[in-house]
């Protein structure tokens, strides 16, 4: 499950000649910088997505979104290295989200991971609970979470190009994660028809497929060696 009340998503596609750059700035920079800031603990970052939504997917878990407000966090985004403000230039179909979960259930970190977004996470009570167990138990689904947007996260102070993927949906998000990317589509089939029976996610989009391309835990920040590298 995720660590923390709150969580971040970041969502992007990014030049295709500058991916190796891009992977490389994000391992050793970005995400070492963001883990830095009290009330960071853990990020993920997901790639070669396939689906509607972008190509890049990261996600900060978080002691709760106050976080995002903070002066240390809001000084990274106003005051970027020269690496970050340049590589900012090549993003493409960015945006972010700041969650509230409204379920988070499963052990582990698992290796692929399939998104949607819609419109209204709102369900009876215990709605989510109860799909979370059918899929936990008859699928090969590691861990689910159902997170709904929270409007109280202020918008980046700078824009990037925007277009080349589907935008988030305001509402809410499906995680779903497992270990292996080849039994997403099986567990899309079985989560489909229950969401579909309680009415639930309606208007979502098609389910992006990712695999986990690097993982950083706060207490492993000690172990991270600065890159050599010029500024840009």
């Amino acid at each position: 499950m995720l660590k923390g009340r709150g969580l971040l998503s970041l969502w992007n596609g990014v030049d295709p000649d500058r991916r190796a750059e891009y992977d490389l700035w994000h391992t050793r920079e970005h995400v070492p910088e963001r883990l830095a800031i009290p009330g960071m603990l853990r990020a993920r970052r997901y790639h070669r997505g396939e689906g509607p939504l972008p190509e890049f997917l990261t996600l900060y878990e978080l002691e709760d979104n106050a976080v995002l407000a903070s002066a240390p966090y809001r000084k990274l985004l106003e005051t970027p290295t020269p690496w970050s403000r340049n590589m900012r230039l090549s993003f493409r179909g960015f945006f972010r989200v700041g969650h509230l979960a409204v379920l988070s259930r499963g052990g582990g970190v698992g290796s692929a991971l399939m998104a949607t977004t819609f419109a209204d996470v709102s369900a009876t009570e215990g709605a989510w609970d109860t799909i979370a167990d059918h899929v936990l138990r008859e699928t090969a689904a590691s861990a689910v979470h159902v997170l709904q947007k929270d409007p109280a996260v202020a918008p980046v102070p700078f824009t990037v190009p925007a277009a080349g993927a589907a935008a988030y949906a305001d509402g809410g998000a499906i995680m779903i994660e497992c270990y292996d990317r080849n039994r997403l589509a099986d567990i899309a089939g079985v989560l489909e028809p229950v969401l579909d029976a309680q009415g639930l996610a309606t208007g979502r989009a098609g389910w992006t497929a990712y695999d986990l391309a690097y993982l950083l835990d706060r207490e492993e920040l000690p172990g991270v060696v600065a890159l050599s590298r010029p500024e840009a």
